[in-house]
């Protein structure tokens, strides 16, 4: 029997752990949600392709709402039980930081709209060489399979829909992958690597990785290492999960007030407009200041400062 104080020494003991209670919460939840969703909505696995019966659309909801429960958001808070005295403050809940943290990340996101589109055109028109050919074909068929089923997840009935959707798309994501990323993986990366900027990097290679989307890799991993950044900055998971909110909820609004865009929409990245290179650089320069800024002013509070298992001066020199 593995004790406390032993696991907390080893950040690969702690990931096996984390893996344990993400695939165990995972399947628990999961039986759950497919159990009420064939209750409730007649939900019939074999037919989860039949994206034009609005049950099953219903029921496919209520399916991912209890998934992403069992993968994002359980094993995180049951890992902080096991793991810390104070599992709230440990995973970054306990600080709800100053309020120009969170005014200059609602910018920060708008202003940096531009650049991110470009970046997701970019990935998006990727070409693979010859060889490779198969694997991009295999790749763009789930990638479209992918798209299909956002339009159906993006797809109201009325205001109440409307909330759960909120509640699926942007509310669970953004608390639950930022708990589970941010709040627990990024932590025990910078911890076993000694070094914020890998920890950050692994974490958010692993958030886009997640997805299983590559033509939206590179969109995802820039944002995750920017949620990884404003974590480390501002020591409150509160502020990412507040960017991550606001990036995934613009696009359930945009979808609801106005569907003919939902053919542009994206789970977890704005719309992917052509954006010209004046507008595309302008984009990143303010939100290169924005993130200088937000790292200057959280720099002067040293109540701010996070603790990874990474004396002080190592984590001086490496922020």
């Amino acid at each position: 029997m593995i004790s406390k104080a032993e696991l907390n020494k080893s950040p690969f003991l702690q990931l096996i752990l984390l893996l344990c209670l993400c695939l165990i919460s995972l399947v628990i939840f999961s039986v759950i949600g497919g159990l009420l969703a064939a209750t409730v909505y007649g939900f019939n696995p074999t037919e989860i392709n039949n994206l034009g019966d609005p049950k099953m659309i219903k029921g496919m909801k209520l399916l991912q709402l209890f998934s992403a429960l069992g993968l994002f958001i359980v094993p995180p808070l049951v890992y902080g039980l096991f793991t810390a005295k104070n599992p709230i403050e440990n995973l970054g809940l306990s600080k709800v930081n100053a309020p120009f943290n969170y005014l200059l990340v609602l910018v920060l996101m708008v202003v940096l709209t531009p650049f991110l589109s470009w970046v997701i055109e970019l990935n998006a028109n990727m070409i693979f060489p010859e060889f490779l050919s198969g694997i991009e074909a295999w790749m763009r068929s789930s990638e479209s399979k992918a798209e299909l089923l956002t339009k159906a997840f993006l797809t109201f009935d009325g205001i109440g829909s409307l909330i759960l959707v909120m509640v699926i798309v942007a509310i669970v994501p953004a608390i639950g992958e930022e708990l589970l990323f941010r709040g627990v993986l990024q932590k025990l990366m910078i911890r076993w690597t000694k070094n914020p900027h890998v920890g950050i990097w692994i974490a958010a290679f692993l958030f886009s990785a997640l997805h299983l989307q590559f033509f939206g890799f590179f969109p995802r991993l820039l944002l995750g290492a920017l949620f990884g950044y404003l974590f480390l900055w501002t020591n409150s998971l509160w502020v990412p999960i507040l960017g991550h909110f606001i990036n995934n909820g613009t696009v359930v609004m945009a979808s609801y007030f106005y569907p003919e865009l939902i053919n542009d929409a994206d789970f977890t990245l704005f719309g992917a407009e052509n954006a010209n290179w004046i507008t595309t650089f302008f984009s990143l320069f303010l939100a290169t200041a924005l993130l200088f800024l937000i790292w200057k002013l959280n720099r002067k509070n040293k109540t701010n400062k996070p603790h990874y298992g990474l004396d002080r001066e190592s984590q001086s020199s490496k922020m």
